[in-house]
């Protein structure tokens, strides 16, 4: 525009000296110059006209090789955006409005449920109900414990659940139940609890010894099966009658796995509560997940003013979420079944460390970073040994953890909450898949307001009843989840039971149906995937992805370490 204002002031230059030239006012100029200078003036003129005709020329040819790039530049995303926050700003009232009438509604049926229901303990937090929306909303853990017997184990565990209700209020969620009346779904708390329904030891028929592929076929199965008490229930444990290998030993290694709600808490909060509960003693984790930087906008002005723009940020990653397209690909699109396939890696002592010396060898590289750049290489060559088209990019959903501040002293009682927010991330599939770059999009999405935008999108929805909140909390733009979590060095359950092997499994939302998850336990780190068998027939192209990134994980420490 700015070259457009000075094409206008030229053009109106050169004809004015031309008039001036050619008689018209010219005539006065003359009259009152004196006359050894009237040759001067004409030169002066000439000169004037030349330039501008010059400037007017090369402005013009820019101008018109430039106007296509800023009109398409204008007529997309920038004039969709502008488009888009008018609207909302416009319909603001408008929602505000039925925000405060969802409230009312909220109140009114708290109090109907109050008076009917005498185990009413009150309704789920925002993301409480984030996860109660999707039938599929199970974390499902696998692993392998060493015990004398199952049954034995199992009774164990029994006791051990019984202890932790007597005077842990910050645990009790784990036994409620959850319920759904009016639109809304709220906790019920029962004074007497059947500890039988949490705990069962199942048998496979004609197998002797369980291999991981009978591991990973049995939670298939029960990862489907209803929670206890008609689903209302939010976790159960299962330990396998088999033993995982043929020991002749006394103490065996046997199946267990965990399946539990969303609802109940976060990984990281089931983490501490497998710790601090379960397990004999706690030990702490060495690993971060992807978390937001902790602001402390006191310390410095240059924070307060980070996050003033933060703030101001947030219209715009609203409007760039409801504008985003959905992903097109293999994995992405049909409606999901609800049966999966479930693969993990085996054990590599050596994995864990080579990302760490990776991490410690580049400058500013988080962990995280690392195992999304192998990732985008897993998906490569999924993509490419299945013969199917590779995207440029894939959005993948990333679980962003809100580190606790460090003003904020912590406490000993275990709270089980979802203490996180969702982002997308775009992986690089096809091109450009180096760290550099993997790196570089990382951080700017840690450095975004987007995982602050649906943090407290998601809490402002919360009042609404779930018929609004399915489709408006409906996944159906990203193709994947990944999701790292830290994990302890060994666990030992009730009693000495140790368990020696552990990989988790995230649930599925609207037609996102694959994740892709990696624990650091015992010092190793094992990657897992699931998939929807909606969108992928054979379970062994699974492991095109996870040997993939192993592959890469081994090639980026031969670049940066070796």
């Amino acid at each position: 525009m700015d070259n457009l204002k000075l094409y206008l002031n030229c053009s109106v230059a050169r004809n004015y000296v031309t008039e001036n030239i050619s008689g018209g006012t010219n005539s006065l100029i003359r009259q009152q110059l004196p006359l050894e200078s009237n040759k001067a003036v004409d030169i002066g003129n000439l000169s004037a006209m030349f330039i501008g005709v010059l400037i007017n020329f090369i402005l013009h040819y820019s101008f018109c090789k430039s106007s296509s790039v800023i009109t398409r530049c204008l007529n997309t995303k920038t004039v969709s955006r502008l488009l888009a926050l008018i609207i909302l700003v416009i319909c603001l009232p408008i929602v505000i409005l039925l925000l405060v009438l969802a409230v009312c509604y909220k109140v009114l049926c708290s109090v109907i449920i109050r008076r009917r229901d005498k185990n009413f303990v009150g309704f789920l937090d925002s993301f409480d109900v984030f996860w109660s929306l999707e039938g599929d909303a199970t974390i499902n853990v696998i692993g392998v414990i060493e015990s004398d017997s199952p049954e034995e184990l199992a009774n164990n565990i029994k006791t051990k659940l019984q202890n932790i209700t007597v005077g842990n209020e910050g645990i009790d969620k784990i036994f409620y139940r959850r319920n759904e009346e009016y639109g809304f779904y709220y906790w019920r708390k029962y004074s007497t609890i059947d500890f039988s329904q949490y705990v069962e030891v199942i048998e496979l028929p004609d197998k002797d010894e369980l291999s991981i592929v009978d591991l990973e076929d049995v939670m298939d199965e029960i990862s489907n099966q209803s929670l206890p008490y008609d689903n209302e229930g939010l976790f159960k444990i299962y330990v396998t009658k088999q033993r995982v290998g043929n020991y002749d030993e006394e103490r065996g290694e046997y199946g267990i796995m965990f399946v539990i709600h969303h609802s109940v808490g976060d990984g990281v909060a089931l983490l501490e509560f497998l710790c601090e509960t379960l397990a004999d003693k706690q030990e702490n984790s060495s690993v971060n997940m992807f978390s937001v930087p902790e602001t402390r906008i006191y310390d410095t002005p240059g924070a307060l003013i980070d996050m003033i723009l933060k703030l101001c940020e947030i219209p715009f990653c609203f409007v760039d979420m409801i504008m985003r397209k959905p992903d097109k690909n293999s994995l992405h699109g049909p409606s999901l079944l609800g049966k999966k396939y479930f693969r993990w890696t085996q054990s590599d002592e050596n994995l864990l460390l080579m990302v760490k010396e990776i991490k410690d060898n580049v400058d500013n590289l988080n962990f995280s970073d690392v195992l999304v750049t192998a990732l985008s290489s897993g998906l490569h060559n999924y993509f490419t040994k299945t013969m199917a088209h590779v995207p440029e990019d894939l959005a993948v959903i990333v679980p962003v953890r809100f580190p606790k501040s460090s003003t904020i002293k912590p406490t000993s009682n275990l709270l089980l909450k979802n203490d996180f927010s969702v982002t997308i991330l775009d992986v690089p599939v096809k091109d450009n898949r180096s760290l550099n770059e993997i790196k570089y999009r990382c951080n700017n999405l840690r450095k975004s307001a987007d995982p602050l935008s649906n943090h407290y999108f998601i809490k402002l929805v919360s009042v609404l009843p779930k018929q609004v909140l399915q489709p408006l909390l409906n996944s159906s733009q990203a193709t994947m989840v990944f999701s790292n979590m830290p994990g302890p060095d060994r666990l030992s359950i009730c009693g000495g039971n140790a368990l020696k092997e552990l990989v988790f499994f995230v649930p599925h939302k609207g037609n996102t149906g694959l994740d892709v998850t990696a624990l650091c336990y015992g010092g190793v780190l094992r990657l897992a995937a699931s998939v929807d068998r909606a969108l992928m027939a054979d379970p062994e192209h699974l492991s095109y992805l996870l040997d993939g990134m192993v592959y890469e994980i081994r090639r980026l420490h031969k670049q940066y370490v070796k």
